[in-house]
């Protein structure tokens, strides 16, 4: 006899819980492997596959933003709506090239202790969506440098500097 889920709620949830399980292990399987100074390195290149390739299925229907602003905003709502079943907290932007996004409750610091020992870690639970956000703009034609920000779990901030703009 075979049982299935029915209820999308609890599949959904069932599918973040693993998502958070698969990134936590991706983190410990690089540690033990290649040691702690490549977590980062090695989340977001994978990170960064991720982005090109979930963008270019996701919009391939769609035409093409023709602002950085709008790229960036669909970033902010439905690339992280298709990430994390929520949209960004917060986009800001100097109108020169750079932005910070910001997620109040971002997925991956919500289980990780506030201690100082493991927000200096932070980095490496955000350096997949570091690549993501890379990938995707990449893939729209902005190429960028992301970086995280941990300074109170479970707040990340993603900067966003544009090559080529100033």
């Amino acid at each position: 006899q075979h049982y299935y889920i029915t209820n999308n709620l609890r599949m959904g949830s069932m599918a973040d819980s693993l998502f958070e399980f698969f990134h936590s292990q991706m983190i410990l399987y690089f540690e033990e492997t290649f040691g702690e100074e490549q977590i980062q390195y090695n989340m977001e290149k994978i990170g960064y596959r991720v982005g090109f390739s979930l963008v270019e299925k996701a919009t391939k229907e769609e035409a093409r933003f023709k602002e950085n602003v709008e790229i960036v905003k669909y970033i902010c709502k439905d690339l992280w709506q298709m990430l994390f079943r929520k949209q960004a907290d917060n986009l800001k932007t100097n109108h020169t090239g750079t932005f910070v996004i910001q997620d109040n409750r971002f997925r991956f610091l919500n289980r990780v202790s506030q201690s100082k020992q493991y927000l200096d870690r932070g980095q490496q639970y955000a350096a997949f969506t570091c690549g993501v956000v890379r990938g995707a703009l990449t893939n729209f034609g902005m190429p960028c440098t992301v970086t995280s920000e941990v300074n109170v779990s479970p707040t990340c901030k993603f900067q966003i500097s544009i090559q080529g703009i100033s």
